[in-house]
């Protein structure tokens, strides 16, 4: 199907990036390329007529796939945990560099904040601003009429400001409690 093969030679890669960005593993990604695809070949008269409605499309298609991966991975390392009595370690040494660690700390506060969310907020958000998917875009990935898509990514928004301001507001482990200070003379 000459049709098919256009499509996934123009969208892999996209695809490729919308999974590398949510899962982190490339290995994971292509797998969640290869599910995509095989769903769409699955739905082919389903696809939308136009080429961003289609990435849209390939988009819900894609974030479906990464939810059930990641379901399968919880239960995988559940599982893991149970057999083995504890977690999997965590290299302490990749975060030698002060400039590193800081950054790490301002991604997790980012993670955290989007982790707060909902999994509807983040979705909207992910696509709206990793995807570079507009209104329209957001609409058709996500089965929503145009209006709603806008509202709800302006809500997921605000939630997400929120949460973040409310983390800048928090102290973090390396600033000192005015209580804990130590005065001269004291």
């Amino acid at each position: 199907m000459p049709a098919f093969e256009a499509l996934f030679r123009e969208q892999q890669g996209a695809v490729l990036r919308f999974a590398q960005r949510r899962l982190g593993s490339d290995e994971a990604a292509w797998d969640v390329v290869s599910e995509t695809f095989l769903a769409a070949w699955r739905h082919w008269q389903r696809r939308p007529s136009t080429s961003e409605e289609t990435r849209a499309w390939l988009y819900g298609i894609a974030g479906n796939v990464v939810r059930n991966q990641r379901r399968a991975g919880i239960r995988r390392l559940r599982l893991e945990a149970r057999i083995v009595g504890f977690g999997r370690a965590t290299d302490s040494t990749a975060l030698t560099d002060e400039d590193i660690a800081d950054e790490a700390v301002r991604r997790e506060v980012a993670w955290q904040a989007l982790e707060r969310l909902s999994a509807d907020d983040r979705e909207i958000l992910q696509l709206a601003g990793w995807e570079g998917l507009d209104v329209h875009g957001l609409s058709v990935a996500l089965s929503v009429s145009t209006p709603t898509a806008k509202v709800r990514l302006h809500r997921a928004r605000r939630r997400l400001e929120a949460y973040l301001a409310e983390a800048a507001s928090t102290p973090t482990v390396t600033e000192r409690p005015a209580s804990l200070t130590f005065k001269e003379g004291s």
